[in-house]
């Protein structure tokens, strides 16, 4: 290697680019004895250039490979200028000329031939230099351009150093490939020295726009600002790049979208909102949705994206469009729209499920409409989502339906054998259902792995699990569960259910009967309200009677009787009344007979016959409220009766979810924490109360005090 090449190297190693091109060897200054040794720039003169490619594209009258040439021996000899006589009288070598024509035609090989040939029959014959400089030239743009193709940017910077004849305007297509491999091997300034070349010295206006594009896909904003400085202006003052000025803040606000750490200015905003406005295109409105959604301005983003999605945005205008909903507060809308597109991209399917968990963990909860949840299932056993079937476990769980409840749990934990909250939830489902086999399998299953399971079974676990949490007292139960698993009540607002407790809790403590204002207030039906008026209660059941044996009575009918017979404190046989109804009744009437149904078995405290009669016919959402809390509480009531203090906790904290929990059941909570030797827990219940003046939990406290000995007897 010559010490000019050595010192090519090194300074392309410094990224001096625009020296790359300044110091290409003059190739008539080339002797025979070293035809390698350069020649600095400067010295060359008019008789070192060789100007048979001139004269031969002149002669063939290729203006475009004449101006290529024209600007390349200018690049390469600074002091040179195109001869006056180009197409005038000159001596032509036709073999030579055969030879040039053989080169523009891209025929390196046939070039080389004809060179042999000649030489051959004429050894005294020189090549001229130049030629041979275009030559190698060509075979090195096309060992540079084969490199860049493959990636291989160590070799394209190797050859731009060894042939910085190909560092020329001639050769812009080169100058961007040196660019990309400079940014390949991390040298980003030298990269923009390289795209500085171009602008610095190249003049074709299509050639420079592209290299600011180029330039822009690679470059930080103060590399980008320094290659603005070299923008050419018009008579008119416009800059040659006043096009890509927006493009620019359209690149800075996607960096931005994509990574929220970073922010633009209030005037960049502003562009791309006027464009946005102006274009009919989705584009623009997209990008500053994803910006702003990014930024957490939720409401301003769901206006752009709505524009992109009613432009045709597709795909990501859809996925946008439901994120910004669902941030919104706007599930509803956006579940529809989550549907259509969930199959478009794995991120529009992530926001479909997302959508639908949300909408089932709303608090206040929501009612929802049986297709949402249809489809929604379809698809959970579709893509074997785990989530998704927690989601619909918990959904079922809360609304009666204890064995839908435990099917979609046990099918979260098939997909899924490491679910814990699946776990947890199956095992809930089986305590309630007083599955104690079922419960102690799963227990026995999770021993070691999940103390929240054990705690359903081990008084032990429990206290140990609530010195573990910040808020003593409360046991993990539906709803409190990792992300993924939800719980889903129902649709709350309703006058609270009264629960008479003594301490400790006597034999008669059950669930309040319905008042009449109270029955008013939820409504009976027609047929009942005129059999409650004017209390002839005994009159109408008595009235109904031999129908009702004879199976004759309208639905409208038995539901008035089963309410005169409620009245007259039969719930029993009020029940089978309103069972009538049910066998025949439709729409409200159908909905009075399993709501009067539901509160005739809580009447007699048998919580879940009350349970499943609330979901054999539709209720709106205040009555579903209101015998979802009366049916927790009598199952609290019932679990302490039988000695069963944790699932009596289980249901007060359910319950709990719908209501503010008032003194009475507040005072159950406290003995269930006393009988399980909670004292902390149940001794911050009932001081609390009896500050209040409560007289019960006055006593709960006594009982503490004797029991931890603070007192004697």
């Amino acid at each position: 290697m010559s010490v000019k090449k050595a010192a090519l190297i090194l300074l392309l190693g410094a990224a001096v680019v625009p020296a790359i091109g300044q110091q290409a060897p003059a190739p008539g200054a080339r002797d025979a004895a070293s035809p390698a040794a350069p020649v600095g720039v400067g010295t060359s003169t008019r008789g070192t250039v060789d100007e048979q490619a001139l004269r031969y594209f002149a002669a063939q009258g290729d203006t475009r490979r004449l101006e290529t040439e024209i600007a390349r021996l200018r690049a390469l000899y600074p002091d040179w200028t195109p001869p006056a006589d180009l197409l005038g009288p000159a001596q032509v070598d036709v073999e030579l000329a055969r030879m040039w024509q053989l080169f523009g035609e891209g025929k390196i090989s046939d070039v080389r031939s004809a060179i042999a040939a000649r030489q051959a029959a004429d050894p005294r014959w020189v090549v001229p230099p130049d030629l041979i400089a275009r030559i190698d030239e060509a075979e090195a743009r096309r060992r540079l351009v084969n490199a860049s193709d493959a990636g291989q940017w160590a070799t394209v910077l190797r050859i731009a150093t060894e042939t910085p004849g190909l560092l020329v305007c001639a050769n812009v297509d080169v100058l961007w490939r040196v660019a990309d491999a400079f940014v390949k091997t991390g040298n980003n300034e030298r990269a923009r020295d390289a795209f500085g070349y171009v602008l610095g010295r190249c003049t074709d206006a299509g050639e420079r726009l592209a290299t600011m594009q180029k330039a822009m896909q690679v470059l930080d904003d103060a590399g980008l600002a320094e290659l603005m400085k070299l923008e050419h202006r018009g008579p008119d003052g416009a800059g040659e790049f006043a096009a890509l000025r927006d493009d620019m803040v359209r690149r800075r606000l996607g960096r931005a979208a994509d990574d929220p750490s970073l922010s633009v200015s209030a005037d960049d905003i502003a562009t791309i909102e006027a464009l946005a406005r102006r274009d009919s295109q989705p584009g623009d409105a997209l990008l500053l949705g994803w910006y702003l959604y990014r930024h957490n301005e939720n409401a301003r983003a769901l206006d752009w994206f709505k524009l992109a999605f009613d432009r045709n945005g597709g795909a990501k205008a859809a996925e946008g469009y439901v994120l910004a909903l669902s941030a919104a507060k706007r599930p509803l809308d956006a579940e529809p729209i989550a549907y259509k597109w969930r199959e478009s991209s794995p991120q529009n399917e992530k926001a479909y499920l997302d959508v639908v968990v949300g909408l089932l963990a709303a608090d206040p909860p929501l009612r929802l409409a049986p297709d949402i949840l249809t489809r929604f299932s379809a698809v959970v056993i579709k893509s074997r989502y785990a989530s998704g079937a927690q989601a619909l476990g918990w959904y079922a769980y809360n609304t009666g339906q204890l064995p839908a409840a435990a099917n979609w749990f046990a099918t979260a934990l098939e997909w899924k054998p490491d679910d814990e909250p699946a776990a947890y939830g199956l095992a809930v489902v089986r305590l309630r259902l007083r599955d104690t086999a079922g419960l102690n399998a799963i227990v026995r299953a999770w021993q070691g792995r999940s103390e929240r399971i054990l705690a359903l079974v081990s008084p032990d676990a429990r206290r140990r699990l609530e010195r573990q949490q910040p808020a003593a007292g409360t046991v993990p139960v539906a709803g409190a569960v990792a992300p993924g698993a939800v719980v889903v009540a129902a649709p709350a607002a309703a006058p609270v259910a009264r629960v008479a407790v003594a301490a400790p809790l006597p034999a008669d403590a059950v669930v309040a009967p319905i008042s009449p204002e109270e029955r008013a207030d939820y409504g009976s039906g027609g047929g009942a309200a005129a059999a409650l008026s004017g209390g002839r209660h005994g009159r109408c059941v008595a009235m109904t009677d031999a129908a009702f044996r004879a199976g004759r009575l309208a639905p409208g009918e038995a539901v008035a009787r089963g309410w005169c017979l409620m009245e007259l404190e039969r719930p029993m046989e009020a029940a089978s009344a309103f069972d009538m109804a049910l066998r025949t009744a439709t729409g409200r009437t159908a909905e009075d007979a399993a709501y009067g149904k539901s509160l005739a078995y809580l009447r007699k405290g048998m919580t879940n016959a009350a349970a499943v009669a609330a979901t054999e016919s539709p209720q709106d959402p205040r009555r579903q409220t209101q015998l979802n809390m009366d049916i927790l509480a009598q199952q609290a009531v019932n679990a302490y009766r039988d000695q069963r203090y944790v699932e009596a906790l289980i249901a007060l904290d359910e319950r709990n979810r719908l209501v503010p929990e008032q003194a009475g059941l507040m005072i159950l909570r406290g003995w269930c924490y006393f009988q399980l030797n909670d004292m902390r827990s149940a001794e911050r219940i009932f001081k609390a109360l009896a500050a209040s003046g409560n007289v019960e939990a006055q006593s709960g406290v006594n009982a503490i005090l004797e029991k931890t000995r603070k007192i004697r007897t």
